[in-house]
């Protein structure tokens, strides 16, 4: 029976525990970027709600300077 030299398989190995690792990595990265889409869409679905307060406090057209929260109505006629 034939037999890879010690290096031969050493090599293999590390080849595929590379592999492996990345393998790993990449679905590590997909669930991550799994988790940061729910985050995201949670993060929306706030800033809607809470956009809505707003509009009903201050009025569909106002504009809010987001540095002093100052609000004007809109400049649009």
């Amino acid at each position: 029976m034939k037999k890879l030299e010690q290096q031969e398989l050493d090599t293999l190995q590390e080849s595929m525990k590379k592999y492996n690792e990345c393998k790993m990595q990449l679905g590590e990265t997909v669930l991550r970027q799994q988790a940061l889409m729910m985050q995201v869409t949670m993060i929306q679905k706030e800033s809607k709600s809470f956009e809505d307060l707003l509009i009903k406090k201050y009025g569909q057209d106002s504009v809010i300077d987001m540095k002093t929260g100052e609000v004007k109505p809109s400049e649009k006629k």
